[in-house]
């Protein structure tokens, strides 16, 4: 069975460059400029999401390693100290 996807007519404003590399690329490609638009956004879309889900991975693990070291009830004021005090102490050490 074939797959049929809905699809939705937009009006798109672009700046003149990025239409004019758009363009470039959609005829280097041999492509329909519409379709390769639809791309760039699906892909980019999808990029997005991924950088989202890194951040939030990330985030995770950062807040297991505070909760590890009981750190992570902390006031943000307390780790601006915190790494004022470290800030300090590392340039007394690299310039004494």
């Amino acid at each position: 069975m074939d797959r049929v996807e809905q699809t939705v007519r937009v009006t798109l404003h672009l700046p003149k460059n990025i239409y004019e590399r758009v363009a470039q690329v959609a005829g280097n490609e041999q492509r329909q400029l519409e379709e390769l638009l639809s791309t760039l956004v699906a892909e980019g879309l999808n990029v997005h999401a991924t950088v989202r889900e890194l951040f939030e991975q990330v985030s995770e693990q950062y807040r297991a390693r505070l909760a590890r070291e009981d750190k992570l009830d902390r006031s943000s004021d307390e780790v601006l100290q915190q790494l004022r005090t470290l800030r300090e102490q590392i340039a007394r050490e690299l310039y004494p």
